[in-house]
């Protein structure tokens, strides 16, 4: 991006978790079609000036492609219109070519928390990484059913687990069947970075701190780390915080506290975290609505 901005540091937008049209889970969007959708979420981008764009999505990057598809063929909108105007000036189609377009790879992982539900783990990647991805991370992870078999992070993994699961199913519903149920350990994602360091090289891992899906969960937020009492779940969840070095949070006592401006000082966070975070704050956008809010 330095070759973007001419001037030093400046606060810039980012909004690092935003899904499509046709998002594996929970899609609420209403455009026609994708070309359509993304008409709409460049639209918005621009009218919120931001500068970055994490594609979002559950155990694949196929959204992430037809978003960059889009922005390689910006040009051809050159003599498209909408009610009688250029659906984008020239000016705009410059600016959304500037806007540094990312994936990211949403994941549940195990164990759930107490309150029923899986730890939702974000793996924001370099984008010159994709050529990679499919060998260094989506064929390097496993979930073991209880048939005893493998199932590899990948679309046939998948829908082999939807098969399993149901045996009915054609190979597109046996795939979201599969996605539905597949769940990573943070074991498995802990080796992988441990041992692979193309991938620990080209990835930012995210935890998301929510008290619905998060691994705040577990407890609420910060306070896990604030009290001096020990839980069954205290390792497992500090062991997700060691492998992430970001936090998905807009909970300004989250802030203070993985910057060790609270309780617990920055050596203390680093001592129980594995390294003092940052928490940044997506949208999470289901819907044309919720873009960039």
């Amino acid at each position: 991006m330095s070759n973007i901005y001419s001037r030093g540091s400046e606060w810039r937008r980012w909004d690092l978790h935003v899904h499509t049209k046709g998002t594996a889970k929970n899609d609420q969007f209403t455009s026609y079609t994708f070309d359509e959708f993304c008409v709409t979420l460049f639209k918005e981008a621009l009218s919120k000036e931001i500068a970055v764009i994490g594609i979002t999505d559950y155990f694949n990057i196929e959204n992430y492609r037809k978003v960059v598809h889009f922005v390689e063929n910006i040009d051809t909108f050159a003599n498209m219109r909408s009610s009688g105007e250029l659906i984008f000036s020239d000016e705009d189609k410059e600016k959304i070519k500037k806007i540094y377009i990312m994936p990211n790879v949403e994941l549940r992982m195990m164990p759930s928390t107490d309150s029923g539900r899986l730890v939702n783990i974000h793996c924001l990647f370099n984008p010159s990484f994709l050529s990679s991805i499919e060998n260094d991370f989506f064929n390097s992870i496993q979930y073991t059913a209880r048939s005893g078999s493998p199932y590899q992070m990948n679309r046939q993994g998948m829908i082999n687990l939807g098969k399993y699961l149901d045996q009915s199913l054609g190979e597109d519903a046996a795939y979201k069947k599969g996605l539905a149920n597949f769940v990573v350990s943070h074991g498995d994602l802990q080796r992988l970075y441990d041992t692979n360091s193309n991938f620990r090289d080209n990835v930012v891992i995210v935890v998301s701190n929510s008290s619905k899906d998060g691994a705040s969960a577990f407890q609420e937020h910060y306070k896990l780390f604030e009290t001096v009492e020990e839980s069954q779940l205290d390792a497992v969840r500090k062991s997700i915080y060691y492998i992430s070095q970001v936090i998905f949070s807009g909970n300004p006592e989250d802030k203070k506290y993985f910057l060790g401006e609270k309780v617990d000082n920055t050596d203390t966070v680093i001592s129980k975290c594995g390294s003092i975070k940052p928490c940044i704050h997506g949208s999470d956008a289901h819907s044309e609505e919720k873009l960039f809010n």
